[in-house]
């Protein structure tokens, strides 16, 4: 029986200091990405999600599948040669939750029951984007760092943030969202800016 997971990575944050966003792209790199590959075809649906409330700063990943795919993603991510490193460092705490057994619940309840049941292919789609687009500049940065050296690991995926969020700056608008309107045929749609998150200076929709 197939329902939802999520294994939440809480990051350490004193949430007086600046939110370190890059940490977020160290544990998709060095542990997300190898159990996707590992488990892809027993993984239905998955996806990540970075937030950084008054919950903490906690990075999200949350996956469709069985108990026991559950149990060995777990101890894959356990097993990774990098997650002892990762917990001592940037670790708060590492909390696996079940969700629902339905493919709609794990979205939002303010959604009409057709988009919350095929939203998650969506949100999959674009979580492969973003995590092949880590591995695309990691091909272009320097080779030769030691990912066990805290100092040398900060700076590298600092590196590989900013290269990503000035290609979302400068190309997002055309890649991404044009492209997502040229799919629903250029219709209009009502875009509602919530608020400029204070955390990452930006415009959350």
């Amino acid at each position: 029986m197939n329902k939802w997971y999520f294994l939440n990575f809480k990051i350490k944050w004193d949430k007086k200091s600046p939110v370190n966003f890059f940490v977020d792209l160290i544990i998709i790199d060095l542990l997300i990405n190898p159990a996707v590959g590992t488990f892809k075809q027993k993984l239905i649906l998955w996806r990540i999600h970075r937030s950084a409330t008054e919950d903490g700063h906690i990075l999200r990943f949350i996956f469709y599948t069985t108990s026991e795919t559950s149990k060995n993603v777990l101890k894959n991510i356990k097993d990774n040669k990098f997650y002892r490193f990762i917990k001592e460092n940037y670790l708060e705490d590492m909390i696996k939750e079940e969700g629902s057994q339905d493919i709609e619940g794990a979205g939002d309840g303010d959604w009409p029951k057709e988009i919350n049941r095929v939203w998650p292919y969506y949100i999959m789609g674009c979580s492969e984007m973003y995590m092949k687009l880590i591995e695309e500049i990691n091909k272009s940065m320097a080779e030769g760092i030691d990912k066990n050296n805290r100092e040398q690991l900060e700076q590298y995926y600092k590196e590989i943030e900013k290269e990503i969020d000035a290609k979302w700056f400068t190309y997002g608008s055309h890649s991404f969202l044009h492209h997502l309107g040229a799919i629903f045929g250029y219709k209009f749609i009502f875009l509602r800016p919530r608020f400029i998150d204070e955390n990452s200076r930006g415009i959350i929709l």
